[in-house]
């Protein structure tokens, strides 16, 4: 009995679909998803795509410049350069993250297809796939990056603006690319955790497996008699178990009754010695069948579904760690840039905090430091959108390696030579389907990465206020020389001007 298929992926990602491809952030055809529910390469898809690149770039340069006084401002050529390089990194993400759309997008339809048929195999085997999670992240997700951009784009307008007016109001299209970069991210956690999901189900069938099979061991171990209507049965168990019962009336006993003469005419009966021995292969029967009774007495009899079964979820395991890679060389670069983008920015947002809490001068394209509020709520979404991404490709690979696990313990309940061999198996099969998600090969998306990026940026930290204090002290000695050497000089202005105006008055 096949379990019953539930919604497929698409189905769960309507809203993200249509977000994106409102925003222009993905290039399919709206008319095939609304319809079929299926991915479609579409012309005019590709060209809102590129219309919103050079849409939203311009307005975003031609906001900023009015808003900010990018090029502007006398805090030194240095501050100036690194202000507007992290400032225009976000339309610089944005673009990347649409052409990628626009380049990947049959590589993302091939996915999604393989995904499907994945769910398939997984509901033949009654391993039901439910997507309901994962359209309630989704919508999570978005809900968030729609708060996050509207709390932080509201704040600076309402801090920073001098005045209001209809025309004041381009202020807010400077979150078009950070919004979209955030889009961005979420189709990707979706993807790896859609894979880390499938990961989980199967893990968790084989654990159910297992825990069926220990329960059963519990009972036969105790000696309970009990009868096959008395035993609950679901799917698992009827397809998998027979029950011991009904099994033992199919085994051969290892001791045959003796047949019994009788004696009516009370004559003796002379009993000859025994002259014969048994067959060689009569003995083996004898053996097999005693061997085949103890085997069956102590615990169930597994069927060859079993095995078949852990063949499946082996091929399973390996079509998913192939899709897995699929996605991160969709989304390599971006995650690149993304985690690049987020060191500096959490870095330079720390920095000039600590100067404006130090009552010094902030950069005019640093202004936002000055409001505490807003630099701690813009830290955390930086933070956020960099942490969950490196936490879900982690979780994803420590699911796939868990695998094996599961299917060793499961192997330990059966407790069967047989069993035990494709076991050992396919663990060396698994032992291959290595999945890992990368930035383009320069590290690891995983906690390892989060807790170097968080030492990276504290010592940064700890060099960029050093250094900040020797400037002022050097400036503070500098202003105490002169202060000095006005005192010093003083005297002697005034004594030459009284000698002067005494020689003029008496030549």
């Amino acid at each position: 009995m096949a379990a019953k298929v539930g919604s497929s992926l698409l189905e769960s990602v309507k809203v993200l679909f249509y977000s994106s491809s409102f925003l222009g952030i993905i290039p399919y055809s709206l008319r095939a998803f609304y319809s079929r529910t299926v991915l479609r390469v579409s012309i005019l898809g590709n060209l809102w795509v590129l219309l919103s690149i050079v849409s939203y770039s311009v307005s975003y340069h031609l906001a900023t410049d009015a808003y900010v006084g990018v090029g502007g401002g006398g805090q030194g050529t240095l501050t100036n350069a690194i202000g507007i390089f992290i400032i225009y990194m976000e339309p610089l993400m944005m673009c990347i993250d649409m052409l990628a759309a626009m380049i990947n997008q049959n590589r993302l339809i091939e996915c999604v297809e393989r995904l499907d048929k994945v769910d398939l195999k997984l509901a033949g085997e009654n391993i039901p796939v439910d997507n309901g999670r994962l359209r309630r992240y989704v919508v999570i997700l978005l809900v968030l990056v729609f708060v996050f951009e509207s709390v932080l784009t509201t704040y600076n307008f309402v801090e920073f603006s001098e005045e209001y007016s209809l025309l004041s109001l381009m202020w807010f299209i400077t979150t078009f690319p950070t919004a979209i970069n955030s889009i961005s991210r979420i189709w990707f956690v979706v993807l790896v955790q859609s894979i880390r999901h499938r990961f989980h189900v199967m893990n968790k069938h084989m654990d159910e497996l297992a825990g069926l099979l220990e329960e059963h061991n519990d009972r036969w171990e105790d000696e309970l008699e009990i009868e096959k209507n008395d035993i609950p049965m679901n799917y698992l168990e009827k397809e998998i178990f027979t029950i011991r019962n009904h099994k033992r009336l199919n085994v051969v006993q290892p001791v045959m009754p003796a047949k019994l003469y009788g004696n009516q005419q009370g004559k003796i009966i002379s009993v000859k010695p025994f002259e014969k021995r048994l067959s060689e292969e009569k003995v083996l029967a004898q053996k097999r069948a005693v061997f085949d009774f103890l085997a069956f007495d102590k615990y169930m009899k597994v069927d060859e579904k079993l095995d078949k079964k852990m063949i499946l979820i082996c091929r399973t395991h390996d079509e998913l760690c192939e899709i897995g890679k699929s996605v991160n060389y969709m989304f390599s670069f971006q995650m690149l840039v993304s985690m690049a983008h987020g060191f500096m920015a959490i870095t330079a947002q720390f920095y000039f905090l600590y100067c404006a809490l130090s009552k010094q001068e902030v950069p005019i394209l640093f202004r936002s430091a000055t409001v505490l509020q807003i630099s701690i709520i813009q830290i955390f979404y930086i933070a956020v959108k960099c942490v969950i991404c490196i936490y879900v490709c982690w979780k994803t690979k420590t699911e796939s390696q868990r695998t094996g696990v599961f299917m060793h313990h499961l192997a330990n309940m059966v407790d069967e030579t047989h069993f035990y061999q494709i076991v050992n198996h396919l663990s060396l099969k698994l032992l291959n389907h290595q999945l890992n998600f990368s930035a383009c090969g320069f590290f690891d998306l995983d906690m390892t990465t989060l807790y170097a990026i968080t030492g990276a940026i504290t010592s940064y930290l700890i060099i960029l206020i050093q250094f900040n204090l020797a400037a002022l002290q050097k400036a503070g000695n500098a202003t105490e020389a002169a202060n000095v050497t006005a005192t010093t000089v003083a005297p002697l202005l005034n004594l030459s001007t009284t000698a002067l105006s005494t020689y003029v008055a008496n030549p």
